[in-house]
């Protein structure tokens, strides 16, 4: 073949190739590549290696339609911009832009957006196993991360798992899977009237108005790839380079600051009471004091009077004399609940309360009707907090609905919450008011826009610094899901005008970036060891891996809380290097015989948390839940951590010969001379234990006469009491005994301790002897 022919026939094989293989798209950062096929499908995800598995689908975008996932027809690129084709004439352009640290993707235009209920980003596959930060968007091994991160408020990361978006799950941004985990998000096309069931399904058919913030377009995430130890600041860089949300405490961003998880204080402060608290506050070592109800309504934040008489501006003159001595203020509501009380509700409801199975009057009704007939029941027969209706400007509560036509509400309540009772006409619309179990009412997410708003104005008017967002779940009430969370959270946050300290009792992968820490754990329940006690430890493994700062939760400190008691959970916090809140009353403060000695052991313990000063083997036994400690400080550089042993024992309902005790014999041995600490449970399910004896060295006899019930507890400490718990750890009574207190000498001592049963007890009573074990000294360097 001549050379000229030749060439020309390799530049016709090579044009044809170019023209008949659509072309990969290769994106590059300086940790992570990844290369896109022709329809779509990631082919590589590649850092240090490849970490794509085999077999595994993973894609850039797809759409969903009517509950269907679907896949793009094919991509053509122009430059840096991606033409994504699907059926119906959609077509989504996609840019992306490689940036030094991370690679950035955004949806730039959208064709024929109607049909598409939603846009899924990935899922991102990895073979990556080891750690999976489930709300923060990172996985990791020992050599390597790979993270994703939703780039506004739009774009949520996870799964979709409801129409709403709305997810009880902790997390799941990040999911572990077969072949090592994936990473994924998601954006709802709110732009648009939409009809169906929220919360989880938990409110049918729900009204959710055409929301055009919450449009396709815009929508943008990031990827990266980086060292382990390096995830904390490219996250930085993508909030400071990207505009996200940057929380920051005294100036330190969050997720750095030793600030984020500081214990503090949950009491009823008031104009009056401010000096006192402030002063409790101090000697605890704490630097913020957070008010547990100071609002009569949630939606306009009006102050209670007997608190605040000077309302708004009583509350700042409390900011201004905490600010005074290096404290912070902080207040409590319930995110975007609605009370009853709140004049978006009553005398006139407000036209955006959130509703759902909307239906209409099928007859004229008077200002006298206690029936209202309805056109379609759906919706109606379940049973929620208020059962109330709106019909124009009357909300009617009403008892049930009738099982077959015609359809009417029966048992109605008119003129509900204060609202005017007024004749309504045939085609009327009628709907339910979406609400709460707390009896509160919530938002669509118009109205909710303006809560936020009102509340913001409360914070820089008054100064106040801290906001738990309880109940944030609100949000999905909006019937935008995890959206209206974040919505909030971060429409907040962006208008108080001075550093706002947050917590959640939800992790949500957007919020993570105005999140200041995660404090579950309620102490309504019991005891410092009781109350959800597992469920608090094992969270910290959750927020550790979430790069969030540990916290414990609540714990109730009231006028019988003891020493050991508050040491117990201050062992957990040191060694789990965890904050917790604090709540007490004044009235508890005062009444506490052993609040000096608490007060100490907070402040040793603090301080020894803030110094780091235990090793590796030491904090591994202070995370144990079945260890006691106490601690003391020697000097300014030496501290003594006394470890305890616990004696166990248990006593079974068994029968016996005649004559023969049914007890059980406890031995053990003192290094040092202490007073006896002895506990003792009742486990089963049924019956009673009616009395207790404990011979101590054979000589000296207590008798405890009360009916231990399944699970409760007695507790004697040395002296003349013996404190009985119910099933959850609460203190349900004291009971004074005849005896002084016991010591223990140095040296082998034992105990044998009886029980009667009820008849029909399956109870075995459990216990141990708390002694004092070995002391570590610890000396600072």
């Amino acid at each position: 073949m001549r050379p000229l022919l030749f060439k020309w026939f390799l530049f016709s094989v090579t044009l044809f190739i170019s023209y008949s293989a659509p072309a990969q798209k290769l994106f590059e950062s300086d940790g992570l590549s990844i290369r896109i096929g022709p329809g779509g499908k990631i082919l590589s995800f590649h850092g240090d290696r490849e970490y794509l598995p085999e077999h595994a689908e993973s894609y850039l975008v797809r759409i969903k339609i009517k509950g269907e996932e679907i896949l793009p027809e094919e991509v053509n690129w122009s430059g840096e911009v991606g033409e994504f084709r699907f059926p119906k004439g959609i077509m989504i352009s996609v840019h992306g832009i490689p940036k030094q640290d991370y690679l950035r993707f955004e949806v730039v235009e959208v064709k024929n957006p109607d049909p598409i209920d939603v846009l899924l980003w990935g899922p991102f596959a990895t073979t990556i196993d080891k750690t999976i930060g489930e709300y923060v968007g990172v996985v990791k091994n020992d050599d390597y991360a790979l993270g994703y991160q939703s780039l506004n408020v739009q774009t949520t990361g996870g799964k979709i798992l409801n129409p709403d978006g709305s997810d009880e799950a902790r997390g799941t941004t990040a999911t572990k899977e077969a072949h090592g985990s994936r990473l994924q998000g998601y954006c709802i096309n709110r732009d648009k009237l939409r009809i169906h069931d929220i919360w989880n399904d938990q409110i049918p058919q729900a009204v959710i108005p055409a929301n055009p913030e919450g449009k396709l377009t815009g929508s943008a995430i990031a990827l990266f790839g980086v060292a382990p130890q390096k995830v904390l600041d490219i996250l930085e860089k993508i909030e400071l380079q990207e505009g996200l949300p940057h929380s920051t405490i005294n100036g330190v961003w969050v997720k750095r600051s030793p600030e984020a998880n500081k214990p503090y204080l949950i009491t009823t402060f008031t104009e009056e009471s401010i000096d006192q608290c402030l002063d409790y506050c101090e000697r605890l070592g704490y630097n913020t004091l957070y008010h547990e109800h100071p609002f009569k309504n949630w939606g306009h934040f009006e102050l209670i009077e007997a608190q605040f008489p000077n309302g708004w501006d009583g509350m700042k003159a409390c900011v201004e004399k905490a600010e005074a001595r290096g404290i912070r203020l902080g207040v409590h509501t319930l995110t975007n609940f609605i009370t009853t009380n709140d004049p978006y509700v009553t005398p006139v409801p407000h036209k955006d309360l959130m509703i759902f199975s909307q239906t209409t009057i099928s007859k004229d009704i008077d200002e006298h009707a206690q029936e209202i007939y309805i056109d379609d029941p759906a919706g109606y027969a379940i049973k929620n907090a208020c059962q109330a209706i709106r019909i124009g400007d009357e909300i009617i509560q009403f008892g049930q609905v009738s099982k077959d036509p015609p359809y009417a509400l029966l048992k109605c309540k008119r003129g509900a919450y204060g609202t005017s009772i007024s004749a309504h006409n045939a085609g009327d619309k009628v709907a339910r008011l979406a609400d709460h179990g707390y009896k509160t009412f919530f938002p669509n997410f118009e109205l909710q826009k303006e809560m936020i708003e009102r509340l913001a104005e409360f914070f820089n008017y008054t100064g106040v610094g801290q906001l738990d967002f309880d109940g944030h779940e609100g949000g999905w009430g909006t019937g935008e899901g995890d959206y209206g969370m974040d919505y909030f959270s971060d429409r907040l946050a962006g208008l108080v005008d001075h550093e706002l300290r947050n917590g959640s009792s939800r992790s949500n992968h957007y919020y993570w970036h105005v999140n200041s820490y995660l404090n579950w754990g309620e102490p309504w329940y019991g005891g410092f060891t009781k109350s959800q006690g597992h469920y608090r430890y094992q969270n910290q493994a959750l927020l550790k891996r979430n790069y969030t700062p540990n916290m414990l939760g609540w714990f109730l400190l009231n006028s019988t809380t003891n020493l050991q008691e508050f040491e117990y959970m201050l062992a957990r916090s040191a060694g789990y290097d965890a904050g917790y809140a604090l709540y007490t009353k004044l009235i508890h403060l005062a009444q506490n015989k052993e609040l000096e000695d608490i007060l100490q052991a907070i402040n040793t313990w603090e301080e020894a948390r803030l110094k780091n000063i235990f090793n590796e083997d030491q904090l591994k036994a202070l995370r144990n839940v079945n260890n006691d400690f106490s601690l003391n400080k020697l000097d300014e550089e030496t501290y003594a951590l006394q470890y305890y042993e616990k004696e166990k024992f248990e006593l079974l309902n068994e029968m016996v010969q005649p004559g023969q005790p049914n007890d059980v014999l406890v031995e053990f041995d003192c290094k040092d001379p202490q007073d006896l600490y002895l506990v003792i449970g009742a486990v089963g399910e049924r019956g009673s234990i009616d009395q207790v004896t404990i011979l101590y060295d054979g000589f000296e006899t207590i008798s405890v006469e009360v009916a231990l019930l399944p699970n409760y507890a007695i507790t004697y400490r040395g002296d003349n009491k013996i404190l009985i718990y119910d099933e959850k750890g609460r203190l349900k009574s004291i009971e004074e005994l005849d005896i002084g207190s016991i010591e223990l000498s140095e040296g082998a001592h034992n105990l044998r301790i009886s029980a009667d049963f009820s008849e029909d007890a399956d109870l075995k009573l459990e216990g141990y002897v708390r002694i004092k074990d070995k002391v570590e000294s610890i000396v600072l360097k």
